[in-house]
């Protein structure tokens, strides 16, 4: 079967949304329907560039892919098999969004190049995001700083953006920086796009006439990628809402700590200080009220033939903070400690003090019996649970596990 050659007319005009064209294949597809064209101006997914949407023939254009030499457009339902000739159209706002983010990966790897000798080695772009992969594992601040600064200079200098197909064969002649050769072109050629005399990349992808267009490239976050370094970064639109979002925080934040932009970081410096004072603070008195109903509890439960047992049901109370007075309470010789948390997540802590022998790893497993959830832990202190259980049901496991300890 001989498939279909569509001409793929965004490789020289990337500007133009709406057109019209002939369907020369229809087709199902993953459980909707595509369509071949005889021409088309929707981009295809691929080159780290994401598709085109719009319409064909009034109908949502969901993908876009390609098939050897034809361009297929996915589409919630078929055309009437009579519409051989559709109204098509691209929705700008995307594909201009695509040409601004694509033209400023372009200029960015370049500027990457010149100033740290660093090679882009990865490409990514979709409607969240936008990265590249340099072939490095690290790069200070300034060498940041100054590829950005030459990334918006390129831009400001409003080049020129223009494409040609050349020879593959004569590719470093026209010094054009390419990971490799593309095993399948679409061109008659090796499709390159000058940024004037900045920049010369092999690409498909579609892209702004000048420079300018891209209005802003802005680096928002870098990080380790095994042995490679990721720069997420934002052109044109999306930098101006990642700053008019930035922007809104800032303002916010200021107006709750009646300060200025500038005196922020002083403030939040301050706050951060405060706030750990208060939590040492609330630390250590936390430790001192444990303390003092430790000592409360050993008070009221008085040695019986050289044993105390302590058995309590605490609701609503943080595991943690239970945790911690069951330890306290084990501290004491001579204490052996029964404590339960009813709730979503119910919990069981077993503890006794060094001087008695009882086995908690043991008894705590037994206990859970009751309503069931997983735990263990040292013969010296357990815990379990981490199931749903009633205040009925952690009293009768708490009542078990008393059982098991009382003399016979």
């Amino acid at each position: 079967m001989t498939l279909p050659n569509t001409e793929r007319l965004y490789y020289d005009d990337a500007y133009t949304t709406r057109f019209t064209a002939h369907i020369v294949e229809r087709i199902a597809h993953e459980g909707v329907f595509a369509v071949a064209l005889d021409r088309t101006y929707f981009y295809p997914t691929g080159g780290g560039q994401p598709h085109d949407t719009g319409t064909i023939g009034g109908l949502p254009v969901l993908d876009v892919f390609t098939r050897d030499q034809a361009v297929y457009h996915v589409i919630p339902e078929p055309i009437p098999v009579n519409a051989d000739a559709v109204a098509c159209e691209i929705d700008w706002r995307r594909r201009f969004d695509h040409m601004q983010q694509h033209t400023g990966q372009h200029i960015l790897s370049q500027a990457f190049f010149q100033t740290a000798g660093a090679n882009t080695v990865g490409f990514h772009l979709s409607g969240e995001s936008l990265t590249v992969d340099l072939d490095t594992l690290a790069l200070d601040p300034a060498a940041l700083d100054a590829a950005e600064t030459l990334s918006n200079q390129a831009i400001w200098d409003d080049l020129p953006v223009t494409a040609a197909i050349i020879d593959p064969a004569q590719a470093e002649l026209f010094g054009v920086r390419m990971r490799k050769l593309p095993e399948q072109m679409a061109t008659a050629g090796l499709r390159i796009i000058r940024i004037g005399t900045f920049d010369v990349t092999a690409c498909g992808g579609t892209h702004v006439a000048r420079t300018g267009a891209v209005g802003l490239i802005k680096i928002v976050r870098v990080e380790k990628k095994g042995d490679r370094l990721r720069i997420e970064f934002v052109c044109g639109g999306r930098a101006l809402r990642d700053f008019r979002h930035e922007h809104q925080i800032v303002a916010q934040l200021a107006a709750e700590l009646t300060c200025s932009t500038a005196e922020l970081p002083v403030m939040v410096n301050r706050l951060r200080d405060d706030v750990q004072a208060v939590s040492r603070q609330l630390k250590t008195a936390a430790q001192q009220l444990i303390a003092l109903e430790a000592e409360a509890l050993i008070a009221a439960h008085p040695l019986i033939e050289g044993r105390r047992m302590i058995v309590r049901i605490f609701e609503n109370r943080p595991v943690d903070e239970v945790r911690s007075l069951v330890i306290a309470l084990a501290a004491v010789p001579g204490t052996i400690v029964l404590f339960g948390i009813p709730g979503e997540k119910a919990q069981l802590i077993f503890a006794r003090s060094a001087d008695l022998s009882a086995d908690m790893n043991a008894l705590v497993k037994s206990a859970l019996a009751a309503f069931g959830g997983r735990g263990g832990g040292q013969p010296g202190m357990a815990q379990g649970g981490g199931v749903p259980a009633s205040t009925v049901q952690v009293e009768a496991a708490l009542q078990t596990a008393q059982s098991a300890l009382e003399p016979t």
